[in-house]
């Protein structure tokens, strides 16, 4: 089995600012709720650690742990807690497919499109979370399901390139179709009472739309064009193309995306 967490993080520049732009106020809205002063908390894949430093707050002077298998955003995550003065967590190395502690450790879990990098591992990373939860325990699960993204001004061109975008994260291991799936993966890992909601990452200023076009056009003068190459499914005059209709989308005053997630949490019982 492969262990796919959050590969495409830190492909470019700014993609790695992208994810830094996260936080719990909006990513982790649905969980905060449930979340209590003093609770023990683990984010499984927190990545540069954003959003980890809010749930970090909502349940001071409980400990979070954030793990994560790329070291340079777990510095990162240590950096800017330090520069928070933030000190109930705790940043470290760990696999979401055999995660470092023992049974009954934690008050709750989190992760955020984490599991559509695991693909057909994310059951067992689920079972995992059910795992180190104390009985009464709960795991927040959030993650994309690109079934359901929404361009404003669309063309056929974007239609294309999202057409590409996931064929490119099939063939290294990822489905961003799996958010529609997580009340399945939850419920068969152990959870009960499960609340499912939706929400979405947006990009609606034309500031933000210029920065997305940004990253898009990024990707695809790296990784993610190289793989359209060498795999065939386009020549040098496709990319250009999509990237030119990127530009014209950033730029374009109605232009909006949303990243569509679904959301769910679910109890151990108690």
């Amino acid at each position: 089995m492969r262990s796919r967490e959050k590969h495409a993080r830190g492909v470019t520049p700014g993609l790695s600012r992208d994810y830094a732009e996260r936080t719990a106020e909006h990513q982790a809205a649905f969980l905060l709720p449930h979340l209590r002063p003093g609770m023990d908390l683990l984010d499984v894949g927190c990545g540069p650690g954003t959003i980890t430093l809010g749930l970090a707050r909502a349940v001071a002077p409980g400990q979070v742990m954030g793990i994560d298998r790329d070291a340079a955003e777990l510095e990162a995550a240590r950096r800017l807690a330090a520069a928070r003065g933030i000190s109930n967590v705790r940043f470290e190395m760990g696999d979401a497919l055999s995660l470092p502690f023992e049974e009954v450790t934690f008050d709750a879990a989190y992760e955020n499109d984490l599991f559509v990098h695991l693909a057909e591992d994310a059951a067992r990373a689920a079972r995992e979370v059910y795992r180190v939860l104390k009985p009464g325990g709960f795991f927040g699960a959030r993650d994309v399901d690109t079934d359901s993204v929404v361009w404003g001004s669309p063309s056929e061109a974007l239609k294309e390139l999202d057409a590409l975008m996931q064929r490119w994260q099939e063939s290294r291991g990822s489905d961003i179709t799996l958010g529609k799936h997580l009340p399945t993966i939850l419920r068969e890992a152990g959870f009960a009472g499960t609340i499912k909601s939706v929400s979405a990452d947006t990009k609606g200023t034309i500031e933000e739309t210029r920065a997305h076009a940004r990253i898009t056009i990024s990707l695809l003068d790296g990784p993610f064009g190289r793989a359209v190459l060498e795999k065939g499914w386009g020549d040098e005059s496709t990319i250009e193309r999509l990237k030119r209709s990127m530009r014209a989308w950033g730029e374009h005053p109605d232009a909006f995306f949303a990243n569509v997630h679904v959301e769910v949490v679910g109890w151990e019982p108690g």
